[in-house]
């Protein structure tokens, strides 16, 4: 860790820890209220009472945090501890509670002596932890200190959700053009060496950016050269795992390497270069070895190809062999376009208030000319809402991030930790996770939210009564406040992957262990086993770098375990908590996984590779939040039973999973908590299981259909569950001798009226009911691959439908022509089209949507091209200059995250 991170960010009081410990210790209260039945009458009304004092505390420390600007300075270690302890104690009380069998009526009231007599010894030592805590709360909030507010100025309001300001502070880069138009003169030289091109500066100041904007122009990688890759090496890398990620980028491919060698996956990328006009931007390389693992797999056949490196150090520029005409050295900008940067993030094209315009020009020239922190401080003033124009606001801003360091580093070191710490307190334990995650990672926001629902670290409010609504609200606003980078979105424009900035990264890292929120473990060995003691905090994520690493943890505090293994890596582990709250673990041993899991009861997360089927004792953990299987062999298989489990939100299967055939002596009658399945095999739609189904939002089903007809499965009953927004059907292994176009074999099944996203593989639904579709209200993204029959076809459609659909990816089959008017697709602003060879053009109503943003045809025929150059050139001319066009080959196209 760099000294200056330290020492900028260093602070004696762990505020998320204690904030987050408090906020799980709320939920386990709440939950032990909700199994009122079980609850002995006497240790009731301890129970709400301490549930009484706990929130007070919470919502006192939300405020307090949010008046003092971010501080709460009277929170220090002992209180930390003391939520912990209470914390331990009432999950001891809730797992007994949730081991109880519904059907036994058992009680607190009817446990046996010792039982009676440690449930009763758990109560009193969280009640004495609890009012400690309270003690303190209120010694703040009665003194002097809590009257002193230093002014009424808040910097936690909600984000100003502007979208005008949003949208156009992201298009805009200040500084960069001339930048830009040099690495764009260095891409198209006409010189057929293949040439290295570096791009060095110090972390932040804009190196990533300049490389992206270069490498997604359209003339770079649609025109001139015939296959791009981008690749990002970072500090602490394996060549094997760096190879094959060079290969799936080249070739847009998800096929597992594991089993190939660093020489076979070697010759695999060479060979893929070989004779092609290429571009890789290889991102953030840090070491001339790193680029001695890299260069020779890189073929010079004298036709052009460019390799562009970002790098923080000149020695590995240098060393990768470029001259000195083609390394480009990244400058600070200046005063001036600081200020012009600062006013684009805040205000986008508006201007900036006069009032303002000094201290603006102020907090830019403190910025250093640093990119970054001018980012991040315009996050800071828009998170001021309805304040973001008071001058005191700018003021205050201003005179904590006046330049006092004798280094730019140390300078950007302070502003960035002054970003943190002025979060509402509400964000910080969600940003402090982000650690947790590997260098560069690209992190599924699915998995970081359902995570955050784990740890306890979300409430449901007025606003969202969904813990993963709530999850995504705090989210959007770590990436509004540009601590969070958005790195991909899905069809319907919702963050599908993020990552961190390295900076902020370290600054994140040094904040967590700091608190003992979170701590990194790295192995000191190359083999045998490393005992795990004494650890920062209570949550642990290995980074493994060697293999078949094994770790023995002695800390029964534990409560979180995130492992990260490279490739073919495979952990072994064994723990002494029983507070696990999180197993993130997708290669542990099976058997290590039967060994120790039946001790965690108050397991909420568990992530785990089932080579060799599915663990028969997960059922019985009553607090399970999340399933999370990967890496089977074959289709798991699962009883209905496991519906009962009572707080189960998330069953994901990636390579599928049965569920056996349901009765009704199976006694399933409430209704389950499951939001999402993914991915079931042949699902019947019972009408039993679509009563119990009725809060499940998101659904993915694949069918295998020789022999068996649509009525096998229930479909009619497919549109009782009022709650689905995301459903994805595949039809797989079809049986080619069959007549597709049978009435029995096509879809004509009503889809649920909540849908928003919609996707359809090989299922048969003909063109003339696209009413089906068209007709859903809420429907917002469309994806439809092979799903006709075999007779040339035209679609004509009509206006009232579509009215919400912004996206629609389709292969248009046998469609010979599509009739359609820019008022049937209101709201369209992206239309993907794949392998469309029957159609020669895209409807001139298409071209004529004002919402329309972007046109994809991936492997299309050249007069439908055509058509869409012409729909471009239009859209430029109506003064649409943000349209574009992208046209890709067979292997030349990311896939699209639905």
């Amino acid at each position: 860790m760099n000294l200056y991170f330290k020492k900028m960010c260093f602070s004696h009081f762990p505020m998320a820890a204690t904030y987050a410990a408090l906020l799980a210790l709320a939920r386990s209260l709440r939950e032990i209220l909700d199994l009122e039945k079980h609850v002995d009458p006497l240790h009731k009304g301890k129970i709400l009472s301490l549930h009484e004092k706990v929130d007070f505390i919470v919502t006192f420390f939300e405020d307090y945090s949010d008046k003092h600007l971010g501080t709460l300075d009277f929170v220090g270690n002992g209180i930390r501890e003391a939520a912990y302890k209470a914390q331990d104690f009432m999950d001891s009380y809730l797992c007994w509670l949730s081991t109880t069998d519904d059907d036994d009526g058992c009680s607190s009231s009817e446990a046996n002596g010792d039982e009676v007599k440690n449930l009763d010894g758990d109560l009193t030592m969280a009640s004495e932890r609890i009012d400690f805590i309270l003690e303190e709360t209120m010694k703040m909030k009665n003194s002097d200190a809590a009257k002193d507010l230093r002014g009424s100025v808040s910097y936690s309001s909600a984000i100003d959700n502007s979208s005008t300001v949003q949208a156009t502070a992201k298009k805009m880069v200040v500084g960069f053009d001339e930048d830009l138009m040099v690495i764009k003169e260095m891409l198209y030289e006409d010189a057929a060496k293949l040439q290295i091109i570096p791009i060095v500066g110090m972390g932040g100041i804009g190196k990533t950016t300049l490389a992206r904007r270069a490498y997604e122009d359209s003339i770079v990688s649609d025109q001139y050269f015939d296959i791009c890759a981008w690749i990002t090496v970072s500090q602490e890398y394996r060549r094997k795992e760096i190879l094959s990620r060079l290969f799936k980028s080249l070739t847009k491919s998800d096929d597992d390497e594991s089993d190939e060698s660093e020489a076979e996956l070697a010759k695999r990328v060479y060979q893929n270069l070989l004779g092609r006009r290429y571009l890789i931007v290889i991102d953030d390389i840090w070491s001339p070895k790193a680029w001695d693992d890299l260069k020779m797999i890189f073929p010079d056949d004298g036709n052009g190809s460019r390799i562009l490196l970002t790098t923080r150090i000149l020695e590995v520029a240098s060393y990768a062999g470029c001259s000195d005409t083609l390394l480009h050295q990244m400058s600070f900008i200046n005063e001036d376009q600081s200020w012009e940067l600062l006013q684009q993030r805040v205000f986008g094209q508006q201007s900036c208030p006069l009032q303002l315009v000094e201290v603006g020009k102020k907090i830019a020239k403190n910025c250093g000319g640093l990119p970054l922190t001018i980012v991040v401080v315009a996050g800071l003033l828009l998170s001021s809402g309805n304040n973001a124009m008071r001058e005191e606001v700018w003021e205050n801003i201003s005179e904590n991030i006046s330049s006092r360091e004798p280094t730019i580093a140390l300078q950007c070191s302070k502003i960035l930790c002054f970003s943190y710490d002025r979060l509402p307190l509400r964000l910080k334990p969600c940003f402090l996770y982000i650690a947790a995650f590997p260098e560069d990672s690209e992190i599924d926001v699915s998995k970081l939210i359902k995570l955050w629902v784990a740890e306890g670290f979300l409430k449901p409010n007025d606003g969202f009564k969904c813990l993963e609504d709530v999850g995504e609200r705090n989210l959007d606003e770590l990436v509004k406040r540009s601590l969070v980078l958005g790195s991909k979105k899905g069809l319907d424009g919702k963050l599908k992957r993020v990552g961190i900035h390295d900076m902020l990264r370290e600054i994140c890292i040094t904040k967590a262990e700091e608190e003992e929120f979170l701590h990194h473990v790295s192995s000191k060995t190359d083999s045998g086993t490393e005992f795990v003691e004494n650890p920062y905090g209570r949550r642990l994520t290995f980074q493994m770098t060697k293999g078949n690493q094994e770790w023995e943890i002695l800390d029964s505090c534990v409560r979180s375990i995130l492992i990260f293994p490279k490739h073919c890596y495979i952990p072994r582990l064994s723990v002494r908590s029983r507070h696990m709250c999180i197993l993130d673990a997708p290669r542990l041993r099976r058997t290590d996984v039967s060994n120790i899991i039946s001790t965690f009861h108050n397991l909420r997360y568990f992530h785990m590779s089932m080579f060799m089927g599915f663990p028969v004792s997960i059922s019985k953990h009553a607090n399970l939040e999340t399933i999370v299987a990967r890496e089977t062999i074959f289709a798991l298989e699962l009883p209905y039973e496991i519906l009962k489990m009572r707080k189960l939100r998330h069953l994901i299967f990636h390579e599928g999973v049965r569920l056996s055939s349901y009765t009704s002596d199976m006694g399933i009658v409430h209704e389950s908590d499951l939001q999402t399945i993914e991915t079931v095999i042949d699902f019947v739609f019972a009408e039993e299981i679509t009563r119990i189904l009725l809060n499940l939002k998101k659904l993915k089903a694949k069918y295998n259909m020789p022999g068996r007809d649509w009525d096998d499965f229930n479909l009619d009953n497919l549109s009782n569950l009022r709650n689905l927004e995301h459903l994805e059907i595949t039809m797989q292994d079809k049986d080619q001798d069959r007549d597709w176009c049978l009435p029995s074999m096509r879809w004509n099944h009503a889809f649920p009226l909540a849908l928003k996203k919609l996707s359809l593989e090989g299922v048969p639904l003909p063109w003339e009911n696209m009413t089906l579709i068209g007709s859903l209200p809420n429907l917002q993204a469309l994806n439809m691959e092979g799903n006709c029959g075999t007779e040339p076809c035209e679609w004509t459609t009509v206006e009232g439908e579509f009215l919400q659909l912004k996206c629609f990816c389709s292969s248009l089959d046998h469609v010979v022509k599509w009739e359609t008017e820019k008022e049937h697709f209101p709201c369209l602003e992206t239309l993907i089209l794949d392998s469309v060879v029957m159609m020669d053009e895209i409807p001139s109503g298409i071209g004529e949507i004002d919402t329309l943003q972007y046109i994809e045809l991936r492997c299309c025929g050249t007069s439908l091209v055509d058509s869409a150059k012409l729909i471009e050139s239009l859209q430029h001319e109506n003064g649409n200059d943000a349209f574009r066009v992208r046209v890709i080959g067979f292997n030349d196209y990311d896939d699209v995250l639905f």
